[in-house]
């Protein structure tokens, strides 16, 4: 499903990481480590086609990542990054709708199926008690839930998610990283996170990338 075939990233010449192959199982739970600069947020980027690789190439379905627009990559792959975009009086329900953007038509109206996969992805993140709070009277973790329900509603094959239990207390990083997990095994969806937290990613992870350094 997802391949990476003799991957290097970095920004030009500057080579920060290289993975040989590795394949992608659907529903595996993969954990990146690493110190900071050492590539980690690059990695994720690089594998959502944001970024070009240096050599070699990731592939989803057999295609080239980069080669897909970004309408389609975005109903393949689901993106949530550290940035905690200012968000202003938006409702928890209408934020997790945006994630159906690549599947509406030019007016972006939703339709009974559209809503009904985003009040699934809500209650996959156990997040339903949240649907009419304003995002910005969010605690870090239910903001967090609320993010990985809006990558959801998109029906991903792959979620790549960047480093977003970094500001959470452990109470929380653990309830995130659990709801990750449940995730794999109950949609098959291929989950690659990456994570300050050994301890964690140890106990959680079906794979471990380590980072060089």
């Amino acid at each position: 499903m997802y391949a990476i075939d003799k991957l290097q990233i970095g920004y030009g010449r500057r080579v920060l990481s290289m993975l040989d192959q590795v394949v992608v199982e659907p529903g595996e739970f993969i954990c990146v480590l690493g110190r900071n600069g050492q590539g980690k947020s690059t990695l994720l980027r690089t594998l959502a086609g944001f970024i070009p690789a240096v050599e070699g190439e990731a592939r989803l379905d057999g295609r080239p990542v980069r080669r897909w627009s970004a309408a389609e990559r975005a109903r393949k792959i689901a993106v949530v990054l550290t940035d905690r975009p200012q968000i202003g009086s938006l409702r928890v329900r209408e934020l997790v709708e945006m994630g159906r953007q690549p599947y509406t038509h030019w007016s972006g109206s939703l339709s009974d199926e559209d809503r009904e996969i985003c009040a699934g992805a809500l209650k996959q993140v156990e997040g339903e008690h949240l649907r009419d709070r304003f995002v910005d009277s969010l605690s870090d973790g239910e903001r967090q839930r609320v993010m990985i329900a809006r990558a959801l509603a998109q029906r991903p094959q792959v979620m790549l998610l960047d480093e977003i239990t970094a500001f959470l207390d452990l109470p929380s990083r653990v309830t995130i990283t659990a709801t990750l997990r449940r995730i794999t095994r109950e949609t098959g969806v291929s989950i690659i996170l990456s994570s300050h937290d050994l301890e964690l990613s140890l106990n959680a992870a079906d794979r471990i990338w380590l980072l060089p350094g």
